[in-house]
């Protein structure tokens, strides 16, 4: 039986130093002479490139992993021996590893099994919290209190073990450990859980502990994807008097460790796949067959689609030479009656997103959004456990129920939106994680219905703070239309009756599978970039708007939106796989921007644009209109009354230029939010007076 693995340890030394990769390049070889000068002690090695050279070892590592994971690492120890012997005399080669990754046995973790215990598994899952780093001790050295003679010890297994008594005066007595003789190793522990998009509706994550030792402590992140290669190994329960009980507990001990740091680099691509996207970028429709293939089971709705395409693809992020940073994701909010399909959407978007995650509005804490700090039960140490923003780092969140949110959790979600970053200072840990994230909010008007005659403000109560962090504020009502009526219930009842709708759509929709694989390759290959066209277009929609404001009149924009409109327009340049962003992708940008702010921000007074009626209580024609009363009142009090008639101030306002009508409308207004009251019926004063 020794020959065999003699044989196997040669097979490997082979392989090392003759496998070559596709392009015909050496591709380990040139790895183990790298290794002295990284000062590297590992080398990880891919189990598919292993057996493609010998199937032997796939029979090796099912049989008895443990003996082919040390034949593995023996035969790289005498291939570096000979390479640089130097190099092995000056570590420990017993921390020379041969790290495998991308085992063939791929498991879920939900389907770990007894008959796994033992064997060498692969599983994948999201980084949930990680134990710090500890020293674990391999190798004792012991001496005797008595006789001080030095006696070695190896500890197996994790466990603390003494020699029972010494070898030389053969008495019983405490040794001393001699920390600076005896050898140590890194250890830590993480946990890793189900990624979202593999879990079965219904169900709790599972999750597993992973035990990381050596090179590979500390190279993962919470909220990281890994895959990790181990052996599945198990230690037994204890009951609560201590004795041990016959259930285990298991966890695996890691060999290898790969990290999918990008979220589109687990697509696979194929030839066909790439083929098929570059006819869809020759398509001179391809925004039009993008937009059609978001949810395409719900009508109508063409520029809040165009608009989350728009977010799927992203824009370009972006860090200036000082360090800061600029976002490259977009952030939309839907605003709109009930039945309006809204969730329908953020369903869809989450599943089609690389990295969607699904909250809905009450049952989301602060805590949830971003990370939550945890008492670990074992070690007693505080651990971070990442949340849904964190999570979804690179990828979309998209949260439902937007207004339902208690206030003091919305405001958790500022940061992530502007910064993309997550901080926390809690139970003494300080930390920033990364929340690379678009957010894609749904919300109901505050009366259940929109109601148009009331101002924007009173329609959303969201604070101005979160409202001005979103790039496009979207407005959905449900108009009452006969025909268009009739054709949304066609098409619904259609849909139930699984028959086609009779107009077969003019511009084929792309299915979500390729969609997703589009997307993933338009992400990784193309960074658009502005053009002095597009760059001029998106000045004049800016300094246009700004302009109608002058003379102290409503702010229309702001500075946020011009970067909206640069990463909306990057957005769409990417969407046709263009490096260059063209007047065209500008005036896209600047076509939705417009009719969002016409949406949101039209003062109906003044028939224009101005954002203030967003970001703060009154439109500007209103403030100006209060100004004008409360300067009425003034001049009346100052002639000696101290309560002014009602009719007596309107009249004054009239002659001050106000209309009556909205002279009642603003001192209703005024006396709503208190800066007036009224004594007793028809009597009005100021309340500062």
């Amino acid at each position: 039986m020794m020959s065999s693995y003699d044989e196997s340890q040669e097979r490997f030394e082979e392989f090392l130093r003759t496998y070559k990769d596709e392009q015909g390049a050496l591709a380990y070889w040139t790895r183990v002479q790298q290794m002295s000068i990284n000062d590297e002690v590992s080398l990880s090695i891919d189990f598919q490139d292993l057996i493609s050279f010998d199937n032997l070892f796939l029979a090796l590592a099912t049989e008895n992993p443990q003996k082919f994971i040390d034949t593995v690492n023996e035969a790289l120890v005498s291939v570096l021996r000979i390479e640089d012997p130097d190099y092995v005399n000056s570590i420990d080669i017993t921390t020379i590893k041969a790290r495998i990754t991308n085992y063939s046995d791929h498991v879920a973790l939900r389907a770990i099994r007894s008959k796994h215990i033992g064997k060498l598994v692969h599983v994948s899952g999201i980084m949930m919290r990680a134990s710090e780093v500890k020293p674990l001790l391999v190798q004792a050295m012991f001496q005797c209190r008595i006789c001080d003679e030095k006696i070695p010890q190896t500890q197996e297994e994790g466990r603390y073990t003494e020699p029972a008594r010494c070898p030389l005066c053969d008495k019983k007595t405490p040794m001393r450990l001699l920390p600076h003789e005896s050898q140590f190793r890194d250890w830590q522990k993480v946990r890793i859980q189900e990624s979202p998009d593999e879990l079965p509706p219904g169900q709790m994550p599972r999750s597993v502990d992973i035990i990381l030792e050596g090179d590979i402590v500390d190279i993962s992140r919470p909220g990281d994807l890994v895959k990790v290669t181990g052996l599945l190994q198990t230690t037994p329960d204890f009951s609560r008097r201590g004795g041990k009980l016959a259930t285990f507990n298991i966890f695996i001990e890691a060999n290898g460790v790969e990290i999918s740091e990008k979220e589109y680099e687990q697509l696979e691509i194929s030839e066909e796949d790439e083929k098929q996207i570059q006819e869809l970028k020759e398509d001179p429709y391809v925004h039009e067959r993008i937009i059609a293939s978001i949810a395409p089971s719900i009508q109508g709705h063409t520029s809040i689609k165009e608009s989350i395409a728009l977010l799927l693809f992203g824009g370009v992020g972006k860090t200036l030479p000082d360090g800061t940073r600029l976002r490259g994701k977009s952030n939309i909010l839907m605003i709109g009656d009930p039945g309006t399909g809204k969730s329908q959407i953020l369903k869809f978007v989450a599943g089609l997103a690389a990295r969607g995650l699904y909250t809905s509005g009450k049952g989301t804490t602060a805590a949830g959004l971003t990370a939550a700090v945890v008492h670990d039960t074992e070690s007693g140490a505080m651990t971070l456990e990442a949340g849904a923003l964190v999570l979804s780092d690179q990828g979309i969140a998209c949260i439902d129920e937007f207004d339902k949110m208690d206030p003091n959790d919305r405001t958790a979600i500022h940061e992530a939106m502007e910064q993309h970053t997550v901080s926390i200072a809690k139970a003494g840990i300080v930390a920033t994680l990364n929340a690379r994230t678009s957010i894609l909010a749904a919300a109901n008007p505050t009366l259940g219905r929109y109601e148009p005659q009331l101002s924007v403000q009173d329609n959303i109560r969201l604070p101005f703070t979160i409202l001005s962090r979103f790039d496009l504020i979207w407005i959905m009502v449900d108009t009452i239309e006969a025909t268009r009526d009739r054709e949304i219930a066609q098409f619904i009842l259609n849909m139930h009756q699984m028959k086609k709708t009779k107009s077969e759509p003019a511009i084929p929709p792309v299915s979500p599978s390729f969609l997703k694989k589009y997307i993933g390759y338009a992400n990784r290959y193309v960074i658009p970039v502005l053009s002095a066209e597009a760059a001029e277009e998106i000045e004049n929609f800016y300094v246009g708007l700004r302009k109608s404001a002058e003379g102290g009149a409503a702010v229309p924009i702001t500075a946020r939106q011009l970067e909206s409109l640069v990463r909306l327009a990057e957005a769409r340049a990417r969407m046709a796989l263009r490096p260059k962003v063209t007047k065209e992708d500008a005036q896209a940008a600047v076509r939705l921007m417009e009719e969002s702010l016409r949406m949101v921000a039209l003062d109906r007074v003044t028939g224009k644009i101005d954002i203030d009626s967003i970001v703060s209580k009154m439109s500007a024609s209103q403030r100006s209109s209060s100004d004008i009363i409360i300067k009425a009142i003034k001049d009346l009090e100052s002639e000696g009354a101290s309560t002014v008639n009602r009719d007596v101030l309107v009249q004054k306002a009239v002659t001050m230029g106000l209309v009556r009508e909205q002279a009642e409308e603003v001192i209703e207004k005024l006396l709503a939010e208190g800066i007036l009251y009224s004594p007793r019926e028809g009597k009005i004063r100021h309340s500062q007076s």
